[in-house]
């Protein structure tokens, strides 16, 4: 008889499954903070407004909302940057290990992002700033990194233009000309991050990082 699913899941390596789950909680998070605050409007505000403690204008439970949503941040955060941490030491590739380092320093920002939160004005755009400056670097770096692999070309072909959409997003509204506030642009960085990262997960579940991350036994 073949495994059930929990056993399946149960085979899968520890970090996998951290590089799986981490990101679904700062998803839920976002989703919670968002409901404890209906006042909350996509083409107003900035997502870091769900983290701001004190702010009243955005419904009455909006402190229960920042603690969520701060919080979501920060145990994403730590758990992704045990992940890349593990993906850096086991990778046999150098230029994979380039591609990674600004990865890592932009889950030490994201983490920055939830302890810092609105509430400490100017050093909270500066840790903001770094996340999405530094995460579609790493995505650049790999992208070129792993082009030399033929299965992988499609993946690196997304990884050099998804973060150009970012880009252009953040220069519109930097311009002042575009119709949305930073909440828009946030959510289309941080999703594309998190898919980007997904799918590096599970491309080396499948197997298809033999040359870059060699397999190994769960633990």
């Amino acid at each position: 008889m073949g495994m059930s699913v929990s056993e399946k899941i149960s085979a899968i390596e520890r970090p996998v499954k951290i590089g799986f789950y981490g990101p679904l909680i700062a998803i839920i998070c976002i989703i919670v903070a968002i409901i404890l605050s209906p006042g909350f409007d996509w083409f107003v505000n900035a997502l870091s407004d769900l983290g701001h403690y004190t702010r009243t204008d955005l419904g009455p439970y909006k402190l229960v909302g920042a603690i969520v949503f701060n919080s979501g941040l920060i145990i994403t955060g730590l758990l992704m940057l045990y992940y890349a941490i593990w993906f850096l030491r086991g990778t046999t590739d150098t230029i994979t290990k380039i591609g990674v380092i600004p990865l890592i320093i932009s889950l030490l920002f994201l983490i920055s992002i939830g302890i810092f939160s609105e509430n400490f004005g100017e050093l909270h755009y500066w840790v903001s700033v770094g996340f999405f400056f530094t995460f579609p670097i790493s995505m650049w770096l790999v992208g070129i990194g792993w082009f030399r692999f033929k299965n992988l070309r499609w993946f690196c072909i997304a990884s050099l233009i998804i973060p150009f959409i970012s880009v252009f997003m953040w220069a519109d509204y930097l311009n002042g000309t575009s119709i949305w506030q930073q909440a828009i642009p946030e959510i289309v960085t941080a999703f594309s991050a998190i898919v980007w990262l997904w799918i590096i997960n599970l491309l080396y579940h499948k197997g298809k990082l033999t040359g870059i991350l060699p397999l190994r036994e769960a633990t």
